[in-house]
């Protein structure tokens, strides 16, 4: 190893170009915790409980492919990708992971595979963040405008390793989605923080607090005894043969009557002083907050008594103010990259076919039909004309999402 490697510890990376020049620049901040952030999202049963409801919650968009007139695209080619984006997944199993990695690291690369820059993707694979090299990509010298400026920027390459084998993936290839959004810190045009980092603390605190629980549970069977007989003044040694027996008794439930006066202890007093089950719903509701929830959701708190109505109320308000806005800018990434704004095309996300959604889904229709009253009686007084109508109407129909 050399210098470099011996005094900072992998904190530099090397390339060696063809006539052997070696160059030694720091690694940038990107995916610098992904494997952490990954292990902890599995591993931390809060974390792991969160994502895997936002996930969930996501992954069961429908998506639609509209015109510029807002009508909706049949047999649409883009729709048919996502149905299928590549051999090992479905809609539901892609956007889940796509989701996954954008929560637990912050950011998500999607790399397509295109025959020609203009097709359509015969596939697309969600990028494992923690076999991803960004190499220099961060480093961008000036601001971006030009034709040019964006093309040698595209034509870059990342290093993504696949069971081993490194590929070079050049970035006009990827789809990059944001959790918080990119460019919060120096060097991440392409990168967006995870929350995971402001909450690490309280996810230690949870698994600090389990490997506590475990103890305690594991010291509330074993007891302490000791000798009360005195001769004189001292106490005498309990001997091993009372020592055997005394062990015995406390690992079963018969009676012994025994002729030494001992005096026996529970190593753990009063489990309840330690407020474990306290401490840990605080802090399980620290990280549903980061991630935009509430306790009615993930009910830690009173063993999970969360009425029914409250849970409806507050999963509703999630898929409306959360989800919602997440799959918006999914598809929207999806759109611009594949061209579809320039032609006055979008791809838009849908979750009121869920059954939790049909409640809102009346309140839509209620308020449609109360517009429409209006909209007839305003052309009975010939306040408005039939195009001005189907307009307003149509307006209405978007803005409810109808």
């Amino acid at each position: 190893m050399g210098i470099f490697g011996n005094l900072f510890g992998g904190v530099f990376n090397v390339e060696r170009d063809r006539n052997g020049n070696t160059t030694y620049f720091l690694k940038g901040e990107g995916f610098e915790n992904s494997k952490d952030y990954l292990k902890k999202a599995i591993e931390n049963p809060v974390l792991m409980t969160v994502l895997a409801m936002r996930c969930k919650l996501f992954s069961q968009m429908k998506i639609t492919h509209l015109n510029k007139d807002g009508e909706v695209i049949e047999n649409s080619e883009y729709i048919k990708l996502l149905q299928t984006p590549n051999y090992f997944q479905s809609q539901e199993d892609f956007l889940f992971q796509l989701m996954w990695f954008q929560s637990a690291v912050g950011t998500n690369l999607s790399y397509q595979i295109k025959p020609f820059s203009t097709s359509v993707p015969k596939a697309i694979y969600n990028l494992i963040p923690s076999e991803i090299d960004l190499k220099k990509t961060q480093e961008i010298k000036k601001f971006i405008a030009l034709d040019k400026d964006k093309k040698d920027y595209e034509n870059q390459s990342i290093v993504y390793k696949l069971d081993g084998q490194a590929h070079n993936l050049k970035l006009a290839d990827l789809i990059p989605f944001y959790d918080l959004s990119n460019g919060l810190k120096p060097n991440t045009f392409n990168q967006s923080p995870s929350r995971v980092s402001g909450i690490s603390k309280t996810l230690e605190n949870i698994e600090q607090n389990l490997k506590s629980k475990n103890i305690n549970l594991q010291m509330s069977q074993k007891y302490l005894a000791g000798n009360k007989t005195t001769i004189n003044g001292v106490t005498p040694q309990v001997t091993s043969g009372d020592r055997t027996i005394i062990e015995r008794i406390l690992g079963s439930k018969s009676l012994h009557v025994t002729n030494q006066n001992i005096d026996v202890k529970h190593l753990v007093s009063d489990f309840k002083k330690l407020f474990l089950d306290e401490m840990f719903s605080a802090d399980a509701l620290t990280c549903l907050l980061a991630f935009e929830m509430n306790k009615d959701m993930l009910n830690y708190f009173s063993n999970g008594a969360s009425t029914y109505e409250n849970f409806n109320q507050s999963l509703i308000s999630f898929i409306q103010n959360s989800t919602q806005t997440d799959a918006n800018s999914t598809l929207n990434s999806f759109s611009q990259q594949w061209g579809l704004f320039e032609k006055g095309e979008r791809l838009v996300a849908s979750y009121d076919h869920l059954p939790i959604m049909q409640k809102v889904m009346n309140e839509k229709i209620d308020t449609l039909v109360k517009f429409l009253d209006t909209i007839t009686k305003e052309k009975e007084l010939g306040s408005l004309t039939d195009t001005e109508a189907k307009k307003k109407i149509q307006a209405m129909k978007q803005t409810l999402n109808l």
